[in-house]
């Protein structure tokens, strides 16, 4: 559903303009007939789930290893 609404109303229906653009309708806001806004609800943030990666990384042989580089200034 498109709701268009005129600039000088969105004061008095700005609770309700939100709430509609919530629900997934379409809220444009319009001043002198040209569409100057469209209301759109944030995407929700996705929190990465504990242990998601398990299994995905992966760690060389080596890994504790020093590096070639360092290997004079070890004992």
């Amino acid at each position: 559903m498109v709701i268009n609404v005129s600039y000088d109303d969105v004061k008095t229906k700005i609770a309700d303009l939100i709430e509609a653009a919530m629900r997934g309708d379409k809220v444009v806001i319009t001043k002198n007939g040209q569409q100057i806004i469209q209301l759109v609800p944030m995407k929700t943030a996705h929190k990465p789930k504990f242990g998601s990666a398990k299994g995905k990384i992966k760690f060389a042989k080596d890994f504790n290893e020093p590096l070639a580089d360092f290997r004079e200034y070890m004992p």
